[in-house]
């Protein structure tokens, strides 16, 4: 390998377009840091708001995204021992950013070996996908067994594994999405009951597919008129996780239902766990990687894309036409 490598370029914010692709120079590793060749990057619903300097936390200029990668390190700096030796194949979290790049710098504090026969592109939806969903599931849900459990964006990288756990966890699982060929993705997940919320009148017919009655939780990340319905569609005593809102569009329902109804709302964020809760969030990580060598949780990834298309791949999560994990590809 030369001492050049590719990477994607953020200079300014704005549409898909504003990401150009550059070279650089292969950077020597300092203490404590390790250098990957990258085989797969991934890409979260967040980079696209960061694009556009949306996101909750302001995006610096220039920026290179991406906040998964796995790879091969290349190169060790001081006072790094193994595992993460010369070789070695490592899924590295990158909470400054950095991913979109055929080779990145990684603390190598926040490197996580992974088994040599996990598919890469999978891989990348350990950290962010795996951990969310696995958190939401395990410290906030707790017990779904014997629960209906409403997922919407059911074929997303989140809401795909939020209905494999929810099945096996033992609850019936209403899977929603935008799109009748993305329930498809959901149903191949175990998904119990169907619901196309892009159709009108979506919260009857999930309370007619459960005997009149509404769900007990529901995980919900769309925002606006989803939003609304999703509140109205829980059962008396209901619990609504928000872990996100796509649209960026806020709900309207008044804080009085949630009284009346006797509903709670709670919010989950990521970032929390990992810099407060860090040893819940490494077990989460683990039980994730655990289920998925076991073959026991499954990650679709029907959606990659060549480093240097990653403005189509923002372009198509944008426009909703992806399922599952998306993931950029050196290759």
């Amino acid at each position: 390998m030369t001492n050049k490598f590719k990477q994607v370029l953020l200079s300014a914010y704005g549409a898909p377009e504003v990401l150009t692709l550059v070279e650089a120079e292969i950077p020597q590793p300092k203490p404590g840091e390790v250098i990957l060749q990258t085989e797969a990057i991934g890409v979260n619903y967040s980079d696209t708001l960061r694009r556009r300097n949306q996101y909750f936390m302001p995006t610096p200029l220039p920026h290179v995204l991406g906040s998964e990668v796995v790879g091969e390190i290349i190169a060790v700096g001081e006072g790094v021992v193994a595992p993460y030796t010369l070789g070695a194949r490592v899924l590295a979290i990158l909470p400054a950013g950095g991913g979109y790049a055929e080779c990145v710098t990684a603390h190598a504090q926040y490197c996580v070996p992974i088994p040599p026969h996990l598919d890469a592109k999978a891989a990348t939806a350990i950290f962010v996908q795996g951990s969310t969903a696995q958190l939401m599931m395990a410290q906030v849900a707790k017990d779904v067994k014997g629960k209906s459990v409403l997922v919407n964006a059911a074929a997303g990288g989140v809401g795909s594994l939020l209905v494999q756990l929810a099945k096996m966890g033992g609850a019936k699982v209403f899977a929603a999405s935008s799109s009748d060929q993305k329930l498809e993705v959901a149903k191949a997940n175990g998904a119990d009951v169907l619901i196309n919320y892009s159709k009108p009148n979506w919260g009857i017919e999930l309370k007619n597919q459960n005997d009149g009655k509404g769900v007990d939780l529901a995980f919900e990340m769309v925002g606006g008129d989803v939003y609304d319905e999703t509140v109205k569609s829980l059962a008396p005593g209901g619990q609504l996780v928000i872990y996100g809102c796509a649209s960026g569009i806020q709900g309207t329902v008044h804080p009085e239902y949630f009284v009346d109804e006797n509903l709670s709302q709670i919010g989950f964020n990521l970032a929390h766990f990992i810099t407060h809760q860090t040893a819940v969030w490494q077990e989460a990580l683990g039980a994730v990687i655990g289920m998925i060598a076991k073959g026991k949780l499954h990650i679709s990834t029907p959606h990659s894309f060549l480093l240097r298309d990653a403005a189509e791949a923002h372009r198509q999560i944008e426009a909703r036409k992806t399922t599952g994990k998306v993931v950029l590809t050196t290759k």
